[in-house]
């Protein structure tokens, strides 16, 4: 069986956790918080961290707690600067331009923050499709509904893809449609993953056993 498909995550996978972009965006969700809900400043963090443990994303929590625009959260929480902590990749370029699969983002972010760090590591033309919250109908990983929206635009199945994510849960729920996975962080492997390698870069030396 060959896969046909690389579907891959973008933030904290594409570029190492240590360039910062996530917690840039933590730093505007405390901050909706607190400005459009009332959070008390003092229990913003717990408050955050309880709606994505419990919900996947603070949006999907916060959409069935609270009555919100959702897009306007996501243009509020993305507007950050990115041109300063994430440049060309050329390595990285290099690295998905020789696998032999479609790639795909699926991402619990903006369309445009997806755009915007694509753009950044100069590997947006590698992309056959990107997928943001938008084109999920507001649906983030790990919920399997958000995998099956991609696998039905896509015209594919799962056992036609290998998923790529920095977050065993992601991989558990893709596992269950039949995707190989790889992990991609350093420290302890996932369970959740038929792979887990320490950078993004060392993909391109497991898929060929995965694609097959």
């Amino acid at each position: 069986m060959e896969r046909h498909f690389l579907l891959l995550d973008v933030d904290d996978t594409l570029y190492s956790p240590a360039c910062g972009v996530v917690p840039r965006v933590d730093v505007l969700i405390n901050r909706y918080l607190v400005e459009r809900l009332g959070v008390d400043p003092s229990e913003v963090d717990h408050v955050r961290r309880s709606l994505w443990s419990e919900y996947g994303t603070t949006l999907h929590g916060l959409m069935h707690r609270h009555d919100i625009d959702p897009h306007d959260y996501l243009r509020f929480v993305h507007t950050i600067e990115l041109d300063d902590v994430l440049c060309d990749d050329p390595a990285l370029a290099g690295m998905l331009g020789r696998l032999p699969l479609l790639k795909v983002a699926v991402t619990n972010g903006s369309l445009a923050h997806a755009r915007g760090v694509l753009d950044c590591l100069g590997v947006r033309s590698l992309f056959f499709r990107v997928y943001g919250l938008e084109r999920l109908a507001l649906v983030p990983k790990p919920y399997v509904q958000a995998y099956q929206m991609v696998l039905a635009d896509l015209h594919t199945h799962g056992r036609d893809c290998i998923f790529v994510d920095d977050r065993p849960a992601n991989l558990r729920a893709a596992r269950q449609l039949g995707m190989r996975t790889v992990h991609v962080a350093a420290g302890t492997p996932a369970v959740e993953a038929d792979v887990s390698i320490g950078s993004v870069l060392e993909l391109e030396r497991v898929v060929g056993d995965l694609a097959a």
